[in-house]
């Protein structure tokens, strides 16, 4: 019996695990820990979204060694939601104070000689407890009120060589500015840098055909194109700005929303260049205790998605390959099972 040939398709997915979330005068806080700092400075992407405002009732507060009592409030379009918490917060145990001025929208807590020794959004701190909570039961209606963050917009920093991060461009964003400004005042808006640390090749085999014959030695020339080395950081950047417009559909985001991907953008000549089939991301945000969601996209704490490069018709088959998240995930962790 004559052995067929191959013919071999590859997708790039971008693991996008290690995402930060700031405030935006964050942007100009000589405060932020410097290793957080270091980290956002190397991120090339973000997004830019909003959730209700999240106040705390002051008289709620209080502190007892690294223990905290509080009562949220968020302010919703429909109606107020309250919700009272109890957790630990390691650190923090010269603690003894916890106040919260007008408009109750930020904690402070201060030591036995009134010096600050921790500041953030009330959101924030919710954000934390809610992290120790083992029933998605207990939290789910806490994210859904308060803490899930809607897409407003995508963007990019990168300069020559990866010199410009996120950080300095967001300090003179004109979109960011205006997204301020229009947001209504029961609203808040936050910062997430995202970096890709990492990224996967998948391949999928379809036997058809004769050995031998041209169209396998075309296959052949297609993975030696595929794997002629890792993609330009540029290159990853480009390709992820335009999946997450895509995905997410921001409202303020002009470009790429409905011609991601095009074969005559020069960003992504050397993916087509390489004859990748799809390229996609696995975004995670677990960590940061908030869900994403947008008008397009139902709230969730982890969003895969890969788009084709080509006619979906006639790549289909990469598709059915690559359909399940519990197999992308399980094909990452295992590179032996991508072949």
């Amino acid at each position: 019996m004559t052995p067929q040939r191959r013919i071999t398709e590859f997708g790039m997915v971008a693991e996008l695990t290690r995402s930060i979330m700031l405030e935006p005068r964050a942007l100009r806080d000589e405060s932020i820990p410097k290793e957080l700092l270091e980290y956002a400075n190397e991120c090339h992407l973000y997004l830019i979204g909003h959730r209700p405002l999240t106040v705390v009732d002051p008289d709620s507060l209080s502190v007892d060694d690294d223990l905290i009592t509080a009562r949220f409030i968020s302010y919703e379009q429909s109606e107020d939601a309250i919700v009272e918490c109890f957790w630990r917060q390691p650190g923090l145990s010269g603690a003894v104070s916890i106040e919260s001025d007008w408009p109750h929208n930020v904690l402070k807590m201060k030591d036995s000689s009134g010096r600050q020794i921790a500041r953030g959004n009330a959101s924030y701190f919710l954000a934390y407890a809610m992290a120790q909570t083992d029933s998605d039961m207990e939290r789910i209606p806490v994210d859904s009120q308060f803490l899930d963050l809607m897409v407003d917009y995508v963007g990019k920093a990168y300069g020559a060589e990866g010199s410009r991060g996120a950080i300095t461009r967001l300090q003179s964003h004109s979109t960011l500015q205006r997204i301020l400004t229009e947001l209504p005042r029961d609203m808040e808006a936050w910062i997430v840098l995202l970096n890709s640390d990492s990224q996967t090749l998948f391949t999928s085999i379809v036997p058809s055909g004769e050995r031998g014959d041209a169209a396998d030695l075309e296959d052949d020339q297609h993975l030696e194109r595929a794997l002629s080395g890792p993609l330009r950081e540029e290159m990853i950047v480009d390709f992820l700005e335009g999946c997450l417009i895509k995905y997410f559909q921001p409202p303020y985001n002009v470009q790429l929303k409905k011609t991601f991907p095009q074969a005559s953008a020069k960003p992504l000549a050397e993916l087509y260049a390489r004859d990748l089939n799809l390229v996609g991301f696995e975004l995670d945000t677990k960590h940061l205790s908030m869900r994403l969601r947008s008008t397009e996209v139902r709230p969730s704490f982890g969003h895969v998605v890969m788009y084709p490069l080509h006619d979906p018709e006639e790549r289909k088959d990469m598709f059915d390959f690559v359909d399940d998240i519990e197999v992308l995930r399980a094909r990452r962790e295992d590179p032996e099972a991508m072949s």
